[in-house]
């Protein structure tokens, strides 16, 4: 099964359930800047604990995903695993968060083409900021690149109103000018 077969599968588990999702991470990033290898899926779910697990629920005996896992991650606000035994395909489900950034960035989620097939897809200013903010936290010099490759190849139709709103919120104002200064686009310019 090809990343893009398991996605498939988890939209349609995702819309059987009736769970509203946003597809982020890579994904997205590559979606709206550049692609790089990944093997897994990120993606955002916002909906109370039954539909959620009912979503879990419905894959086969072809995967894990472990119920505990699950109501943990709803309670905590934080992630589990699907992963598909025979490919090793794995996605994070996270739970959105509760606080206002994360609602907002919830609502501006768009229909969009990601690996072929139609999802709910995180926007790409707050790909930027997602990213921004998992390279303060020292996760990896490629979360700051995924973040470059978006400002690059969006550019001027980013809403930079909204970039530096949100990034003085979440805390990566200091970062938020270095990708723009490295891809030559002036942030401060509307």
């Amino acid at each position: 099964m090809t990343q893009a077969e398991f996605l498939t599968e988890i939209v349609r588990h995702l819309s059987e359930a009736s769970l509203p999702y946003m597809v982020t991470g890579s994904i997205a990033s590559g979606r709206y800047g550049e692609m790089r290898a990944s093997f897994d899926s990120d993606i955002v779910v916002d909906a109370p604990l039954e539909h959620v697990l009912r979503f879990a629920r419905s894959f086969g005996q072809d995967y894990y995903v472990s119920e505990d896992a699950v109501r943990d991650a709803w309670r905590r606000r934080s992630m589990f695993n699907i992963i598909h035994f025979a490919s090793g395909n794995k996605a994070d489900i996270i739970c959105r968060k509760d606080h206002d950034y994360a609602r907002a960035a919830f609502a501006r989620r768009r229909r969009d083409e990601a690996l072929g097939l139609q999802v709910d897809l995180c926007s790409p200013e707050d790909i930027i900021l997602a990213k921004l903010d998992w390279s303060k936290r020292g996760e990896s010099e490629r979360q700051y690149r995924d973040a470059l490759g978006v400002a690059k190849t969006q550019g001027a139709s980013l809403d930079l109103a909204y970039l530096r709103q949100w990034a003085g919120e979440i805390g990566v104002s200091d970062l938020l000018a270095r990708p723009f200064q490295d891809s030559q686009l002036i942030a401060g310019d509307e």
